[in-house]
């Protein structure tokens, strides 16, 4: 069987006046970025009837979606969820030498899943709930990624832990001439998180949650000039 991977979708959400929003940014198979399925409240939408901050957000998720792109796909393929929660993918020996990656995956339905415990030859797939059905099963395509630029200063993984209160500080080994730059977060849970202040010399990471005594969140972070 010849697997060709077609399309990648990123489903997004966005609030405005109390409604919720949804749209897809799909990267195809010659690297075109689009906008489709946009749904408002009362169903399908078209551009010009959309909020002007919902477009503002369209136009954002749109930039992140091409921050993502300039990453590599180092690993990639399909796992399928019959019912579980949780499944592990087996990365081939050889293929990562740190565990310093994001895994990005495309659903049918838009379903939230997450990476927990990434190791150089596997991670697991985790759904909120139980995902798909013996005979409805849920097929999950994945890319592990490394950035182009995963040797800069400027990226790296803050672990949170119930002793930092919510917030953890990042400190640029040289300052940067701006603080116009884009900060992308990657949890490693079912919560937010979020950059509070941007200096010249780094920017403060605020958790959405409030964690648990021992327990501990990880959140990654790349900087954008």
């Amino acid at each position: 069987m010849a697997l060709t991977r077609q399309q990648v979708v990123f489903t997004y959400t966005s609030s405005a006046g109390g409604d919720t929003y949804r749209f897809d940014i799909v990267v195809d198979a010659q690297s075109q970025v689009s906008v489709r399925n946009i749904q408002g409240p009362q169903g399908p939408l078209n551009g010009s009837s959309l909020p002007q901050s919902v477009m503002d957000d369209i136009q954002e998720a749109t930039k992140v979606v091409v921050v993502l792109l300039s990453e590599s796909e180092a690993f990639g393929g399909n796992t399928t969820f019959t019912g579980q929660t949780r499944r592990t993918v087996t990365i081939p020996a050889g293929v990562l030498n740190n565990t310093n990656y994001r895994v990005a995956y495309t659903t049918s339905d838009g379903a939230l899943l997450t990476t927990e415990n990434p190791t150089t030859t596997s991670f697991d797939v985790v759904a909120a709930s139980a995902y798909g059905t013996p005979l409805a099963p849920k097929v999950v395509g994945y890319s592990v990624l490394t950035a182009t630029t995963q040797g800069s200063s400027y990226s790296g993984v803050l672990t949170f832990t119930d002793a930092d209160a919510g917030q953890k500080s990042v400190t640029f080994s040289r300052a940067l001439a701006t603080t116009a730059y884009r900060v992308v977060l990657s949890v490693g849970g079912f919560f937010v998180a979020y950059t509070v202040s941007k200096l010249k010399t780094g920017f403060t990471v605020q958790l959405g949650y409030t964690l648990g005594v021992g327990e501990t969140v990880e959140v990654g972070y790349d900087v954008f000039v």
